[in-house]
């Protein structure tokens, strides 16, 4: 992993902000450590575990690794769990309210989930909206739809076999923090939406890393990017 959350990342300051290597090599030389992995340790964005450093032959290769054999979600892409647990006591009036909402702003959503997924493809986009409705993701009582892309991404992994145009050269999946074991834990401290990791992998190895803006100023843009036909293809699907 080439980035990780800054050593004082519980700082306001440095709140989910990642740092590489070689920033990370700065950092403890300021501090008086002349062995990186001696200094403040950073952590993984997704279990929040300390990471240790191996530094490379050029600085490109330097990288972070988990230094145990626990299980963390980046070294198994298929193992979210939030993904498998569906509601268990649906309400039909959240359910259509959610729909509402999705039907009402399909553009802006297709928009957003483009923005944040490189080379995004229709094709794949409508797999989300169907395995949403597979899931019952609207009918999680906590949901806030406005989030939507922010749900609909940790949906599948995105392969670039399956991008636009074949343009896509790494694959991607998106992660929230390890204690989120379903789409109900996503709202935490008051409110506040859980962290949400992009990870960019050739192959099995990880290559970059990027943490997600989960703002809804989306919402406060005017988006026509889909046609009508596009437009009833998603509705019939979702």
């Amino acid at each position: 992993m080439h980035k990780a959350l800054h050593p004082q990342h519980s700082n306001p300051t440095y709140k989910n902000q990642l740092i590489d290597c070689s920033e990370f090599k700065k950092l403890a030389t300021q501090l008086g450590f002349q062995d990186m992995n001696l200094s403040p340790s950073t952590q993984c964005p997704v279990c929040n575990r300390d990471m240790k450093v191996k530094a490379g032959h050029t600085k490109a290769n330097a990288h972070f690794y988990h230094n145990d054999s626990q299980f963390c979600p980046t070294k198994d892409p298929a193992a979210r769990p939030y993904r498998g647990l569906t509601p268990t006591r649906p309400d039909p009036q959240t359910v259509e309210q959610n729909r509402n909402f999705a039907d009402l702003n399909m553009d802006k959503l297709w928009a957003r989930t483009k923005d944040i997924v490189p080379f995004l493809d229709l094709k794949e986009f409508l797999k989300l909206l169907k395995e949403a409705n597979r899931l019952n993701v609207y009918s999680y009582a906590n949901l806030k739809p406005q989030y939507l892309p922010y749900v609909y991404v940790t949906l599948l992994n995105f392969l670039p076999s399956q991008s636009y145009k074949k343009r896509r050269k790494l694959k991607f999946c998106f992660f929230y923090e390890d204690s989120v074991k379903s789409y109900d834990d996503l709202w935490i401290n008051a409110g506040q939406f859980s962290r949400l990791t992009r990870i960019s992998y050739d192959k099995t190895k990880t290559k970059a890393v990027r943490i997600i803006d989960t703002s809804t100023n989306y919402l406060n843009t005017n988006t026509s990017l889909l046609s009508e036909a596009q437009l009833v293809w998603c509705r019939c699907v979702m």
